[in-house]
């Protein structure tokens, strides 16, 4: 059976939102309880007289549409007092329901039910006894009823609920108070304003605060903000142009591309690869376009079209002075956070950054430069002109130029009877013999010369000696001798490559009759003879002969020589077990270049390609009772003597850009004792073995580091895949700087009568 009461429209304020009535179907909806209760009160409505149900009635009009049912017809609307009654028992409903709670609880709902009956006083005002029987039905909403007489009372006030003499008694002294406060302003003298020179503002001590570095030196937004990115490119340009500033130079990456040219021959495709590498760099077929001429041989023609410098005066090209006080300015927030830090830290970051730049840099413009290379943040890095000249003078390319790889008159350390000379030269200077350093050397040009004189009287004595030996052994059995070979070795004076033209012999009468052919140039000009004794107790490689390849490069930019040295190396051995005995004539034997040991059955079957890594070969050495270390230092002191006597001679003209990449040779004899043989100028880059398929490849790269990205940067580029390698990572160490070491040499070197000097026609054969 349904209920056949529904819910009237009622009214009522929500004490949490004022101006938000709801009506009572929304409190049918949430609690049914409520619903339930009204129900019960419409109930007892009903039952009652209808003298009494009539008071909450409104008469309807003629024009007003019947009631739908009769509890509408009843209660048609109800004012704000039976609302009141109506929440009254929800809240007795609440109360009962509110027992059960926790003490602490309680007291907490009893507090906020005090809030919430002074919001519901304010709200439903009690109603005067009365005013229940004069109910006015179209009387206005109870919102705005509420809203009128919350206006006309005040909360909170104290004032309200005084008495009409104490508030007057309060006025008095209010005003009495404000009127003492007025006296006392207009009594008080005005300040005494003092000149303006006579104020003393106090002001507080800040600190200056240095702005953290927070690594972008880039805010270009075209590049990326990634410090990763940010710091690598801004290494690879810092280094680039500390490379160019020790040459006297600055290059602005302005040029997109450069071309280069690789001609055949000598691993020219490897040389193509690396270039390659470097994605700004494209391959051309003619060197007129080409701003890179890589070359087998010297080509005149190139130089011949390079832009020739002026000499420089040592003592004008660097002016120190100014590059001091210039760097200092620049940074000066750099030297005021180095002031801050301690002595041993700042002595042990110059260190670490000295030995950094020690390998490209002299030690002299490592101090000069030491305000930037030192620095931290933008102030350790070199990235402007304006930075750059501020240093030293510089000169600037705005427009690519073109580099060659060979020197002009590189003769000098190529040819064998120049480097004999220049070598021989720079010892005498330095008064040391020659011939610790290189084994026993005669320049015959004619068998009528002081040369031929000395060779003759050399072999001779030598003879004498060995002999003398022998006996002496024969004699006393029991005491060690040394016996001695007196064997020589015949080289050509002039275009000598793989092997070719060499003899060996230990008889004075066939050395002569080798001597006495008069062989003759294109030119007409006799060829020449370089004799040198030959090591008869070499350090043996497992019974085998050997002779260890190292790497020098000698750069020529903007006029400025410099000489390297590569850290790493490989030792040649040769196929076939070392003898004296009746086997002068076999170069399997005698020879260990590559051009004659591929030629032999045995080649590879001891190492592959007869190569032997230097680590491989300090083992071996070491068991031997000897130490790597003092044999390569004295090979690295040879080629740093090398830079040394040529300077001057080798690029005298100071064309543009060029480098030269050389081979050395040494041998080491059974004493440990270092022997320079012979320098290359066109060293063979084929790679025949896993060993030299890493070492060959890095050396180049190192090398094009050098001479050839700093003058043709990339140029500006914003995607970090583009940054191709660490400029850092190079094994070519700096041992010769014109600035520093050309004076001491530059005018010492006597000039000696050389002869004809051919270029050489044949490059050296491939290993």
């Amino acid at each position: 059976m349904t209920d056949p009461y529904t819910m009237p429209y009622l009214n009522y304020i929500n004490a949490g939102t004022p101006n938000k009535h709801r009506s009572m179907e929304y409190i049918n909806s949430k609690t049914p309880v409520v619903s339930e209760l009204v129900k019960d009160s419409m109930r007892q409505l009903r039952n009652k007289d209808e003298i009494h149900a009539t008071q909450y009635m409104e008469p309807l009009n003629s024009s007003d549409s019947p009631p739908q049912n009769r509890s509408q017809a009843l209660f048609p609307k109800i004012d704000k007092h039976n609302n009141i009654h109506l929440l009254r028992q929800i809240n007795l409903i609440k109360q009962k329901k509110a027992e059960a709670i926790s003490p602490s609880m309680k007291k907490s709902n009893q507090l906020h039910k005090k809030h919430q009956l002074n919001k519901f006083a304010q709200v439903f005002p009690s109603p005067a006894q009365d005013s229940f029987s004069t109910l006015n039905i179209t009387s206005k909403p109870i919102h705005v009823l509420t809203k009128l007489e919350l206006k006309m009372r005040p909360r909170n006030n104290d004032s309200f609920n005084q008495s009409p003499e104490k508030q007057d008694r309060n006025n008095e002294r209010k005003a009495t108070v404000f009127d003492l406060q007025v006296t006392r302003r207009q009594q008080k003298p005005p300040k005494k304003i003092e000149p303006l020179q006579q104020l003393k503002v106090p002001t507080k001590k800040r600190k200056q605060q240095i702005k953290k570095f927070d690594g972008i030196y880039f805010t270009d937004p075209k590049f990326p903000q990634d410090l990763v990115f940010q710091e690598k490119y801004a290494s690879m340009r810092h280094y680039y142009n500390i490379m160019n500033l020790s040459n006297g130079l600055f290059v602005n990456p302005t040029q997109n591309s450069y071309k280069a040219y690789v001609s055949k021959g000598n691993n020219g495709m490897l040389v193509r690869m690396i270039i390659k590498n470097r994605w700004w760099w494209s391959i051309v077929d003619e060197q007129d376009q080409s701003n890179f001429v890589w070359t087998q041989l010297k080509v005149n023609t190139i130089h011949e079209s390079m832009k020739q410098l002026k000499t420089r005066q040592h003592n004008e090209s660097f002016s120190s002075q100014s590059a001091q006080s210039t760097v200092g300015s620049v940074s000066l927030g750099l030297i005021t956070r180095q002031d801050e830090q301690s002595d041993n830290e700042t002595q042990s970051q110059r260190k670490q950054s000295t030995t950094l730049w020690s390998r490209f840099i002299s030690s002299d413009q490592s101090r000069k430069y030491r305000q930037i290379l030192d620095g931290k943040g933008k102030e350790g890095k070199l990235l402007t002109q304006e930075q750059a000249q501020s240093i030293r003078q510089l000169n600037i390319y705005n427009e690519p130029v073109k580099v060659h790889n060979h020197l002009e008159n590189n003769f000098h350390l190529g040819n064998k009877k120049a480097l004999f000379y220049n070598m021989r030269s720079y010892y005498e200077s330095q008064n040391q013999d020659v011939f610790q350093f290189l084994p026993l050397t005669f320049h015959i040009k004619s068998t009528d010369g002081a040369e031929y004189n000395k060779f003759v009287d050399s072999f001779q004595k030598r003879q004498q000696l060995m002999q003398k030996l022998d006996q002496e052994a024969d004699e006393d059995k029991n005491k060690k001798i040394k016996k001695i070979k007196n064997i020589w070795i015949i080289k050509p004076g002039e275009i000598t490559n793989r092997g070719n033209g060499i003899r060996i012999s230990e008889d004075l009468n066939e050395i002569l009759g080798w001597l006495n052919t008069k062989e003759q140039h294109k030119n007409g000009s006799y060829k020449t003879f370089i004799v040198q004794l030959y090591i008869d107790r070499p350090l043996l490689y497992n019974k085998r002969k050997f002779d260890i390849r190292c790497y020098s490069l000698l750069t020529s930019i903007n006029g400025y020589q410099k000489g390297y040295w590569y850290t790493e190396g490989y030792v040649r051995t040769s196929s076939k077990e070392f003898s004296m005995k009746n086997n002068l004539a076999n170069k399997m034997v005698h020879l260990t270049n590559d051009a004659v040991q591929k030629k032999g059955d045995d080649y590879g079957r001891f190492e592959k390609g007869n190569k032997v890594s230097y680590d491989e070969f300090s083992s071996y050495i070491e068991g031997l009772g000897g130490d790597f270390q003092k044999i390569y230092q004295k090979m690295k002191a040879m080629a740093t003597a090398q830079f040394r006597a040529v300077y001057g001679k080798i690029d005298p003209n100071k064309r543009e850009n060029t480098f030269e990449i050389f081979g050395l040779d040494f041998m080491i004899d059974d004493s440990f004792d270092v022997w320079m043989i012979e320098a290359n100028t066109n060293p063979s880059i084929e790679i025949c073995c896993p060993l030299l398929s890493k070492l060959i490849p890095q050396m180049l790269d190192n090398a094009f580091k050098i001479a050839l990205d700093p003058i043709f940067p990339p140029p500006q580029f914003y995607n970090p895949k583009k940054i191709i390698c660490d400029y850092q990572d190079n094994k070519f160490e700096l041992v010769f700087d014109e600035e520093t070491d050309g004076p001491q040499f530059s005018n010492e070197n006597p000039q000696y009568d050389i002869g004809q000097i051919e270029e050489e026609s044949e490059e050296e054969e491939p290993e």
